[in-house]
């Protein structure tokens, strides 16, 4: 069952936060892990690290360290392999917002930037 796909990919994007940190450093990584931390707010350093780091491993996200006199900065951007992941994830909110009934608590029926995670 190691060997199946789909079983590695859900291995990947299954644990939770995953999909969530793939839109947001689409959206923000240039920011950095602070301003990711902070946009998402539910989540603890603990495991964002662990997220950040098993998407590195796999390919998905580059993290870039930026070393200044006084200062280490990192932000992180998807690889190609993260920006055709990033399309699948695009693809799942255009499906599911096709077949939503409800609103996603900001009123839109389209999941654009939400905040609520």
């Amino acid at each position: 069952m190691n060997n199946c796909p789909v079983f590695q990919a859900a291995d990947i994007l299954g644990k939770k936060w995953t999909i969530f940190l793939v839109q947001e450093i689409a959206l923000n990584g240039e920011k950095g892990f602070n301003s990711v931390l902070k946009r998402m707010r539910k989540i603890s350093p603990k495991i964002l690290s662990k997220r950040l780091k098993k998407l590195e491993e796999n390919g998905i996200i580059e993290k870039q360290v930026l070393k200044s006199e006084s200062i280490i900065k990192t932000k992180y951007k998807l690889t190609a392999k993260g920006i055709e992941l990033q399309d699948i994830v695009e693809n799942l909110k255009a499906w599911n917002a096709k077949y939503s009934h409800q609103d996603f608590g900001c009123g839109k029926k389209e999941c654009v930037n939400c905040s609520l995670y």
